[in-house]
């Protein structure tokens, strides 16, 4: 990474204003789908990324490291959240040769489904209904560029 010098000028009133509304769209839009879950059925957010990966990238099995990769954890912060939702019934960890299987239990799995019309609602609710059709494909495209 080039260093950046002190000549480099401040980011204008507009660039800030831009900066903080991409920051806070994800923070709010996040935190209110997340709420959403944890009022209608117990589930974090990151629980439900957790379990609804494990069901839809690997059949209720995935290694963890895959599902680290996945939601853009930390080791750390995964291995923390894997064992709480071990405590909680929703996952089951098992040791293998080249590191963990991450499993999803049958608790899990009815969470999942008790929470997937629930993430659907508070998505639709606080993004997609706010939404034109062109805006929508707008915010994708851009999403897209800024991922490469």
């Amino acid at each position: 990474m080039d260093v950046i010098s002190n000549t480099t000028e401040p980011l204008s009133g507009d660039e800030l204003a831009l900066w903080h509304a991409c920051k806070t769209l994800g923070t709010v839009v996040t935190q209110r789908v997340g709420a959403a879950l944890t009022a209608a059925t117990g589930l974090s957010g990151t629980d439900y990324g957790v379990i609804s990966r494990l069901a839809d990238l690997g059949a209720g099995r995935l290694g963890q490291q895959t599902l680290t990769d996945s939601m853009g954890l930390t080791k750390g912060a995964m291995s923390h959240q894997l064992t709480r939702m071990t405590h909680r019934g929703l996952v089951l960890r098992e040791k293998t040769g080249t590191g963990s299987t991450v499993i999803l239990t049958d608790h899990g799995r009815t969470l999942l489904s008790q929470a997937r019309p629930v993430h659907a609602t508070a998505v639709r609710e606080q993004l997609l209904d706010r939404l034109s059709a062109d805006e929508r494909a707008t915010l994708l495209r851009i999403a897209a560029r800024l991922a490469e």
